[in-house]
């Protein structure tokens, strides 16, 4: 029997040993049953401007350095954009999954809606992850929406890109699930404003359990500053596709 130490995959799913639904549910599952649409980032370039000028605010925001009544007036501003974005946001009718993300090369965007690669999430940290060989390679260079220590990441962003990068591997293989435990070893600080890199691959795999591991460093240095372990789940569940390709097995009937 494989403990899952974490099985909340995402409402819809029914899970022997989830938790049992709470106070949000109703509003979580009116949310999903709108998600009707297979997602192709291509097709909505404005959707892309929009969360990367949000983005952009965001950024801006953490840094600003102005007279209260520069900022009072930025407040009134946002406050506007924020009544304006809430009156057309019902629910996206999109699913969580890049539908084509299998057929378009080596780019692995395939979780738009993520708060750390979503290219759709202006939360998110703006990793890029590629598909090299059988490796999953994720890039990102963070700045001080990231920081803990001055000039240095906060641990707890570099924990979130090391889960999304793990995952990533699992997707090369095709081997996904969720995440069952997670390890950092932090070695090094990681710094802002450097080209960060995260490099990951799946080790062995155990019946339902996937191994996988991976290292951070600055580009073109040889100095290790994270290293990564990582379960995984794979999926037994009828009808369900972790990555939306047919090359899954763990979509297959148990």
């Amino acid at each position: 029997m494989v403990r899952v130490e974490d099985e909340r995959i995402g409402t819809g799913l029914k899970i022997p040993g989830a938790p049992e639904a709470g106070a949000g549910a109703e509003r979580r599952e009116a949310r999903v049953a709108r998600r009707t649409e297979d997602m192709s980032l291509s097709d909505h370039p404005d959707w892309l401007r929009l969360a990367e000028a949000i983005r952009r605010q965001i950024v801006a925001c953490v840094e600003i350095d102005a007279e209260p009544e520069t900022i009072a007036n930025l407040a009134e501003q946002a406050e506007r954009l924020a009544t304006a974005l809430e009156s057309e946001a019902e629910g996206k009718r999109f699913g969580l999954v890049e539908a084509m993300w299998g057929e378009s090369g080596d780019e692995m965007d395939y979780l738009p809606f993520s708060p750390i690669m979503g290219r759709l999430n202006p939360a998110s940290s703006g990793l890029r992850v590629r598909r090299e060989g059988e490796r999953a390679v994720g890039r990102v260079v963070l700045d001080e929406t990231a920081e803990g220590a001055v000039g240095l990441s906060h641990g707890g962003v570099i924990s979130g890109i090391w889960d999304e990068v793990l995952a990533s591997a699992n997707a090369v293989k095709q081997t996904g699930g969720p995440t069952g435990r997670l390890t950092i070893k932090y070695r090094k600080p990681t710094p802002l404003y450097e080209p960060l890199v995260y490099e990951a691959w799946v080790e062995r795999i155990d019946e339902r359990k996937v191994f996988v591991r991976g290292e951070c460093r600055i580009e073109g240095q040889d100095v290790i500053l994270t290293e990564a372990e990582g379960i995984f789940i794979r999926l037994r569940v009828p009808g369900i596709d972790w990555h939306k390709t047919d090359q899954s097995e763990d979509a297959k009937p148990v």
